[in-house]
């Protein structure tokens, strides 16, 4: 085992945390689903933290040819760290006989939530120049920096319809750069 090899399985466990963790909160509220009333704001932010796991762990491999250090490792272990606590956040624990309101459970987590998912966007998208492994400027970060815009507005607004429109936003950017992580032939 090399050592990118040995960096890789730490943070890939945390990733696979993070996606255990939004898997954890659903099936509970998936076997209580005639009580749940549904929120398209929680909905798109569970979509896209499971989008957004995987696609930091695919962008990984981008870091297979660097000379690693303990700083860059703990650096590294931030964004995954909070995307577990985002994860752990989203999803509601207190599952009692009550009706769930996935809408008014985002309302209660949004401050916190959104202030996790920007400080965590601002990690994943400062590794690769902060590593060198990509440019500071690519088609990459202009979906990383809007997210954390929008993170960022999010925390200050208690507005519903903003809130989704957050969301969905969100989740369309994350769409956007998997598709151009993703393809063969894409540059990024």
């Amino acid at each position: 085992m090399d050592l990118f090899e040995f960096i890789t399985v730490m943070i890939s466990v945390i990733l696979a945390l993070a996606a255990a963790q939004l898997f954890l909160g659903l099936a509970p509220l998936l076997q209580t689903r005639h009580k749940v009333l549904l929120s398209i704001t929680h909905a798109g932010w569970v979509v896209s933290l499971f989008l957004i796991t995987f696609l930091h762990w695919w962008s990984l491999w981008d870091f297979r040819d660097l000379d690693w250090t303990f700083p860059m490792f703990a650096v590294s272990l931030v964004g995954p760290s909070l995307m577990f606590f985002a994860a752990t956040l989203i999803n509601p624990r207190d599952l009692s006989d009550d009706p769930i309101d996935l809408g008014s459970h985002f309302g209660d987590i949004r401050r916190p939530f959104l202030a996790v998912v920007l400080l965590m966007m601002v990690f994943f998208t400062l590794d690769g120049p902060l590593f060198g492994t990509e440019a500071p400027i690519n088609r990459l970060r202009f979906a990383q920096v809007v997210i954390i815009g929008l993170a960022g507005f999010g925390i200050f607004s208690r507005n519903q319809r903003v809130q989704a429109s957050i969301s969905i936003l969100t989740l369309a950017l994350a769409v956007l750069a998997a598709t151009a992580r993703i393809l063969p032939g894409i540059v990024i």
